[in-house]
């Protein structure tokens, strides 16, 4: 469905009438329906790490740069992030989490083998420097939540969303009971529900693959859950 569509189906459950267009209207229902669709969409993104929303960004090590820009559509570093490399079994990079730390590297410089890296300031920032051609890459989750003009909100009747329609309705419904003033619990519950569904069928069934030699009580290498 298009967003048109989609908070039309809305509407029967917030006591508001049908509208026919939306992008195009000066109608201030309209347009608080706009806002409630691009605000549920921007929740949806920040519940979950979704997979249809997982990218990847390569850096690549000039010998001089520390500093390299995040990508355009950049939400936020997948659970669990790191830098991979060539060298990534053997000197696997260290995720910095203090700012005060990090400076103080800065500072003192200390020659290590092991990759830091932080992000802050708009930017990946890594040290030591990269040698010239090195490729790290990271996975993120990205922005683009819209199919159409803006792949960020939603623009136009025909816009689609990126991920699951039902879920961005219910989104839609409680919000706007939210904004209202109104009892929005079962609404909400209702999303909570269908959102928690969502999860589980994002990721499949959990199995177990083994790639050599037989796996007893613990995990041995070469076996993955």
């Amino acid at each position: 469905m298009n967003i048109l569509q989609i908070v039309q189906a809305a509407t029967l459950s917030i006591d508001v009438d049908r509208p026919q267009v939306l992008f195009t209207s000066t109608d201030r229902t309209a347009l608080e329906l706009i806002d409630t669709a691009n605000t549920s969409a921007l929740q949806i993104l920040d519940d979950y790490d979704w997979q249809r929303l997982i990218r990847t960004a390569t850096l690549t090590g000039d010998g001089v740069e520390t500093s390299f820009a995040l990508p355009d559509d950049y939400s936020r570093m997948v659970k669990d992030a790191n830098l991979i490399g060539p060298n990534w079994r053997f000197f696997p990079a260290q995720q910095m989490q203090d700012f005060n730390l990090w400076l103080e590297l800065i500072d003192y410089p200390v020659a290590t083998w092991q990759q830091r890296w932080m992000v802050f300031g708009g930017n990946m920032n890594v040290m030591p420097i990269m040698p010239l051609g090195e490729p790290l890459n990271y996975g993120y989750i990205s922005t683009s939540i819209v199919v159409g003009t803006d792949p960020t909100t939603f623009t136009a009747d025909t816009d689609t969303f990126v991920l699951d329609d039902e879920l961005l309705r219910l989104g839609i419904v409680w919000n706007w009971k939210k904004s209202k003033g109104y009892d929005f619990s079962a609404e909400l519950a209702q999303y909570q529900q269908r959102l928690e569904m969502q999860r589980f069928r994002d990721v499949g069934a959990r199995q177990t693959l083994i790639l050599g030699g037989r796996r007893g009580r613990y995990t041995m290498p070469g076996a993955f859950a």
